[in-house]
């Protein structure tokens, strides 16, 4: 399950993610930075990660669809969740965009959403 946090703007969008995703879960959370794309040009995300985000390989498949095609209209990913979180992130992550990539840990919230937008 996941959540669109209330201070999400046109560009920087923040999410909350509780329990792992399935894939249409996935494929909804795609959708909504799809249109924050379509509607700013490039996009910066934050997701604190309280749960591994995938549910099972079909939620991955989804995710990983989605940053093929879209990890450069990203500018910055900030991720906060615990110190796994860095080690699994980078693993999935890494080595598949070019993306700004961040991590800060579960209390790091304020911070990760102040680096993001640089306020």
């Amino acid at each position: 399950m996941y959540e669109r946090l209330n201070r999400s703007t046109e560009n920087a969008l923040a999410f909350r993610i509780t329990e792992s995703l399935s894939r249409d879960e996935v494929r909804a959370l795609a959708e909504e930075l799809k249109k924050a794309i379509e509607a700013a040009g490039k996009i910066r995300v934050l997701l604190e990660l309280k749960a591994f985000p995938y549910g099972d390989l079909g939620a991955l498949w989804e995710d990983f669809k989605f940053e093929i095609r879209h990890a450069p209209d990203i500018e910055y990913l900030a991720l906060v969740g615990d110190e796994d979180v860095e080690k699994y992130s980078h693993r999935l992550f890494g080595e598949l965009i070019a993306t700004n990539i961040h991590y800060f840990v579960h209390d790091e919230v304020d911070e990760a959403w102040a680096w993001l937008t640089g306020e």
